[in-house]
């Protein structure tokens, strides 16, 4: 069990901690031609927040590494087979839902890791 990885940890491990910071991994499920599968982004993403939060664990930082959002920006593929698409209106949406129970639970700093080039926070 990693205890910075929330979908690794257990009730038991949380129930007492206190986290200082979240990371969210935001990645997309699309093509990427012939020769990536559709989760590229989303394996990308996982896997540097994950080492990201075990280095930062190893030395003490109390993190969680929050499970990566699958779904990203994809409007101008939507000629792509299955290239899934959240609006930026639905991806404002999860993150103000995500903030909201975080600042519940006390942690009030976090970060996005974002692995999509088209998710794009600006307007946000």
């Amino acid at each position: 069990m990693r205890p910075y990885v929330l979908a690794d940890t257990n009730w038991k491990h949380l129930r007492e901690a206190d986290m200082d910071l979240a990371i969210l991994p935001w990645g997309a499920t699309e093509a990427h031609n012939y020769h990536l599968p559709y989760a590229t982004d989303v394996i990308e993403g996982t896997a540097i927040a994950e080492e990201a939060g075990r280095i930062a664990w190893e030395q003490g930082a109390r993190i969680i590494v929050l499970p990566t959002v699958p779904f990203g920006v994809n409007t101008g593929q939507s000629d792509i087979y299955l290239d899934m698409n959240l609006n930026p209106s639905t991806q404002f949406a999860i993150l103000k839902d995500l903030l909201t129970v975080l600042d519940r639970q006390g942690i009030h700093k976090f970060m996005i890791l974002n692995s999509h080039g088209g998710n794009n926070w600006k307007s946000i």
